[in-house]
């Protein structure tokens, strides 16, 4: 494998990437939340509370119930595949525009197939709810687990090689860079994620807030070690040059108010 050569270090601006990632977590979040309010409007149910961390929807009949649970899961697995699709043709576009759509690629799957194994686990959270009252129980939860764990090793699998397709300049450096780039998304996840509890009416330590804050720390834990497996031959690094994000102040502002409405204004609830 032919690899780029440079003396010079690539520019990988820690606040522009954080500001991506704060970006992308906002939407993730909301859009997994808003496909729940969407589900519950469509079924014919009383959409009661929208929040950046909780939807609260009366459902008397319980069918309805289970459909609303499972739609955003589903619903963060297939934005995932359509965001694949879109990197695979976004070759020629900038460096940040291309990690901001693996990245939400990446969280979008890991949300999805990540609500099938905790729900398997420990019988709580969305999935929880869908399969509530389904005998032999026992075995549902033991098959999502399966199931959830082979997609999201899976999404994991193909996150990195596509990765590998846009890191571009040389090894260990490589390494690093994607390091920083998965480290810095997490904690960026973590403190967004936190503020939005913040602000939610039932307290930081209430439900909704630590459901969300425990989902987004067990989801995208990926982050924070998957870029050993990058390491890994199979993963192909395409010889080309090194993508760098430089610090860009356009995309810093737009994730001031990205966060802004999420954490603060979703953060707060909108009641119907």
């Amino acid at each position: 494998m032919t690899q780029i050569t440079s003396t010079r270090k690539p520019i990988v601006d820690w606040l522009t990437i954080i500001a991506i990632a704060a970006i992308t977590v906002s939407l993730n979040v909301a859009f997994h939340e808003g496909v729940h309010a969407v589900a519950c409007i469509a079924l014919g149910d009383d959409l009661q509370e929208y929040s950046a961390l909780h939807v609260a929807c009366d459902h008397p009949i319980v069918w309805k119930a289970k459909v609303e649970a499972g739609s955003a899961s589903i619903a963060n697995l297939i934005l995932g595949t359509m965001l694949w699709l879109g990197l695979r043709n976004a070759r020629k576009q900038s460096s940040a525009f291309q990690f901001f759509l693996w990245l939400f690629m990446l969280m979008n799957w890991l949300a999805g197939a990540g609500y099938w194994m905790f729900s398997g686990v420990a019988n709580i959270g969305d999935w929880a709810v869908v399969i509530e009252g389904w005998e032999p129980h026992g075995l549902w939860r033991v098959v999502m687990t399966i199931v959830g764990t082979a997609v999201f090793a899976f999404c994991i699998w193909l996150a990195l090689r596509e990765l590998g397709q846009i890191i571009g300049g040389e090894a260990p450096e490589q390494i690093r860079r994607a390091t920083r780039l998965g480290l810095l998304s997490y904690f960026t996840a973590a403190v967004v994620v936190a503020l939005a509890g913040s602000f939610n009416p039932y307290g930081f330590f209430g439900l909704p807030s630590m459901a969300g804050i425990f989902a987004i720390l067990g989801a995208q834990s990926p982050l924070l070690w998957m870029m050993q497996w990058f390491r890994a031959k199979q993963f192909v690094k395409a010889a080309k040059e090194p993508l760098e994000i430089a610090r860009n102040w356009t995309v810093i502002a737009g994730a001031v108010i990205t966060v802004f409405v999420y954490a603060v204004v979703l953060g707060r609830t909108l009641y119907f």
